[in-house]
């Protein structure tokens, strides 16, 4: 944990996946009145506000995920995410865009995922965090594995562990308190789509 915290400090940019880090990772499917076949995805709200408290401490937060859903580009959109990349199972061009484009190192880079196609940004990153239901073999190559399974807010718990780590989480919960707080204009959401991934 020590480690992981010392790591923590560094991170500029936040990086996530979606299906089993901001929702549980089921699928639901329904049949529309026209027989059309739609999804239906859960996001948890406790994670909502992490993005918009990255946003006060200035940290970057992205999403590469490997599927393509109208729902995720609205959560992204409505939360301030900076970055999306959808339909990459092959994740590593996106990283390095994003560190391309914001001048980041990987040591400043906090990952978060919990299937093997999340493993090479694991491995790449400063950071690697994964959740409690993730694959054995993901967590053994994660530096912060959370209390709290994937949609039920443990992108929020790897969001709170870095600002705390960076001394920034508390004068953000002051502010909260004395209702000062102001979470800053949201970013234009960039979106880059691969026709790779699991539609």
């Amino acid at each position: 944990m020590q480690n992981a915290k010392e790591r923590a400090t560094r991170i500029k940019a936040i990086l996530t996946d979606v299906d089993g880090i901001l929702t549980d990772g089921k699928v639901n499917f329904f049949v529309a009145p026209d027989g059309r076949i739609e999804e239906i995805k859960s996001f948890n709200t406790q994670d909502g506000v992490a993005v918009m408290l990255c946003r006060s401490a200035g940290i970057i937060c992205g999403i590469i995920t490997g599927r393509r859903h109208p729902t995720t580009v609205e959560r992204a959109k409505n939360l301030g995410f900076k970055y999306m990349y959808q339909g990459f199972l092959t994740k590593i061009g996106p990283l390095n865009d994003i560190l391309e484009k914001e001048n980041l190192k990987p040591e400043e880079v906090c990952y978060i995922g919990d299937d093997i196609t999340d493993i090479p940004l694991l491995n790449e990153v400063g950071l690697a965090a994964t959740v409690p239901n993730a694959l054995d073999v993901v967590k053994d190559h994660a530096h912060f594995v959370t209390q709290r399974n994937g949609g039920d807010g443990a992108y929020r718990e790897v969001i709170d562990f870095i600002l705390d780590a960076q001394g920034k989480l508390a004068p953000l919960l002051a502010l909260v308190e004395e209702s000062a707080w102001t979470h800053g204009k949201k970013p234009q959401l960039e979106i880059v789509t691969s026709q790779e991934g699991i539609n």
